[in-house]
């Protein structure tokens, strides 16, 4: 009898620890303010330290009739580019996870029960456009994911709560930020393109996804491979279709194999063979 007696209090005395936890451990706004001036910096700094050597090396090694003022002028450009749309992503990305985590919490809350003079149109209208604002924010199979969104769980300031925030954020920044075409976009989308094809077949292989995860196409097996194929297809582009290849990769390329060291510059294939 005594057992059962404290049981609630029990209950109610570990429902309140919880929730004081939960409070306590909320995720305040100046947090993720925080977080968004540090990926602010972070993204101009970082800028700054990987693109101003590159320049400096690039500009200095390929554009030899450019005045030398000049030259500076080019990497400072470069530099502020390349360091002002990190800044700019950094910070809208952290702005637009905030967003989603705090719309994610009030989504739930608002069931939209309970307006008995509304009416029974703006009532659908009110559920449709609340179950549309929860796709967009909770992903379009939030249901059936093993990992939901709990608005009593803190999640740390400028770490996305649902992993279909971080998409959503990095695909809304990519296309505002980096949809602009310019050299140093570009060099980035390339440079993001052949990491991420390399990371997705990791992920198939630790997936257990067939054919990558074969034993006889790991990294130490397939990597030669690979390296046949990639540059016996840039050769041929390059003696074939050089119009095809980026202008920096090309004006490489031609440094290599076209002006020798003796003063003879030889031809493409395709010249010859035009000849």
């Amino acid at each position: 009898m005594n057992n059962n007696e404290t049981a609630p209090h029990l209950i109610d005395a570990a429902t309140n620890r919880e929730s004081l936890h939960n409070i306590s451990s909320t995720t305040s706004a100046w947090d993720e303010v925080a977080a968004i001036i540090s990926g602010l910096i972070g993204g101009g700094r970082y800028g700054l330290k990987i693109r101003i050597p590159h320049a400096f090396v690039m500009t200095f090694l390929f554009g030899n009739k450019l005045p030398f003022r000049r030259k500076l002028q080019v990497i400072a450009k470069l530099a502020a580019e390349h360091s002002i749309n990190l800044a700019s992503f950094a910070c809208l990305y952290k702005i637009l996870l905030a967003s989603m985590k705090v719309l994610s919490r009030l989504i739930p809350q608002n069931d939209g029960s309970g307006g008995g003079g509304a009416s029974v149109h703006s009532g659908i209208l009110r559920r449709l456009i609340k179950s549309v604002v929860s796709m967009v924010i909770n992903g379009p199979f939030s249901s059936s994911l093993k990992r939901t969104i709990n608005p009593s769980v803190s999640t740390p300031a400028g770490i996305p709560q649902h992993p279909y925030h971080a998409f959503l954020a990095g695909a809304v920044g990519g296309y505002i930020v980096w949809g602009r075409y310019s050299s140093v976009n570009y060099q980035l989308i390339l440079y993001l393109a052949s990491r991420i094809l390399v990371g997705c077949i990791k992920l198939a292989r630790e997936k257990g996804v067939r054919p990558f995860s074969w034993k006889k196409l790991k990294f130490a097996n397939s990597y030669p491979y690979g390296a046949a194929v990639i540059w016996g297809t840039v050769m041929m582009l390059f003696e074939e279709y050089p119009e095809v290849l980026h202008p920096s990769l090309r004006r490489s390329m031609d440094e290599i194999y076209r002006f020798a060291s003796f003063g003879y510059s030889s031809s493409s294939v395709s010249d010859v063979l035009a000849e």
